[in-house]
C-alpha cells in the first residue's frame, strides 16, 4: 500500500496537480555589524560589515540601549587604529577619532582619547592577533586585552552611542558582536538590537 502512495506522489509532482507546497521566503533577521551608512569616505567594509580597512572610521548599525553591553575587536593587521564608542555626530573621516566631543576611543599608541584630550595611557599595547574587549554600562566604558581588564575607564560617555572603530596605515580590524573569544564580564552580554529593527 505504501508503494502505491509513493508512486502516486511521484506522479503528482510530475503532473503538477497543484499538490506541491509553494516556497515560503525566509525573512532574514537583522544582524549587528558596521554600518555602511556611517563610515568614512575611504573606508572599506568587508565580511558582511565585520571587517574594516582603508582610512577612516565606522559606527555599528545599532545604538547601545541595554544596561550592560560587550563587543570584541580582533587586531588582524597592525597600523593606526582605534576602538571605542561614538555618536552619530562623530567625524568618520578624521583619524584618529577621539578628537571631538562625540567619540571615546582607545588608540593604537596606547592613549585613550576624547575631545582632543589624552585621558589615560596603557603600557601593554595590543599586537596583531590580540583581542580587545569593550564593555559599556552607561557609567563606565572599559577595555580588555585578551580577556584582562586594562583598568583605564572612560566615565564621561554621554548620549546615544554606537560601537566605533577607525583604521589607517594598513590596519585591519574584525569587529565581533557575538561568539566571543573571551567571556564578557559578569552581567554583560552582546549588544541587543532595538525592537524597531526586529519588526522591520
Amino acid at each position: 500500500m505504501a508503494s502505491i502512495f509513493c508512486c502516486f506522489r511521484g506522479c503528482a509532482s510530475f503532473l503538477d496537480l497543484g499538490f506541491a507546497t509553494p516556497a515560503v521566503p525566509i525573512k532574514k533577521q537583522p544582524t549587528i555589524a558596521l554600518d555602511q551608512q556611517h563610515i568614512g569616505q575611504e573606508v572599506v567594509l568587508v565580511k558582511d560589515g565585520s571587517r574594516i580597512c582603508g582610512t577612516g572610521g565606522a559606527l555599528g548599525n545599532t545604538a547601545i540601549m541595554q544596561d550592560k553591553a560587550y563587543f570584541e575587536v580582533r587586531l588582524q593587521q597592525s597600523g593606526i587604529w582605534g576602538i571605542g564608542l561614538g555618536s552619530e555626530k562623530a567625524d568618520m573621516n578624521t583619524v584618529p577619532m577621539g578628537n571631538d566631543t562625540d567619540s571615546w576611543v582607545m588608540c593604537s599608541d596606547g592613549y585613550l582619547r576624547h575631545n582632543k584630550e589624552e585621558m589615560h595611557h596603557i603600557t601593554q599595547l595590543p599586537q596583531e592577533g590580540d583581542t580587545i574587549g569593550v564593555s559599556y554600562n552607561h557609567i563606565e566604558l572599559n577595555f580588555y586585552l585578551n580577556g584582562q581588564k586594562l583598568d583605564c575607564p572612560f566615565t564621561n560617555v554621554r548620549g546615544q552611542v554606537y560601537p566605533a572603530v577607525y583604521v589607517d596605515d594598513g590596519a585591519v580590524l574584525d569587529v565581533v558582536f557575538d561568539n566571543f573569544v573571551h567571556d564578557p564580564p559578569p552581567g554583560f552580554d552582546k549588544i541587543m538590537l532595538e525592537q524597531s529593527l526586529l519588526e522591520t
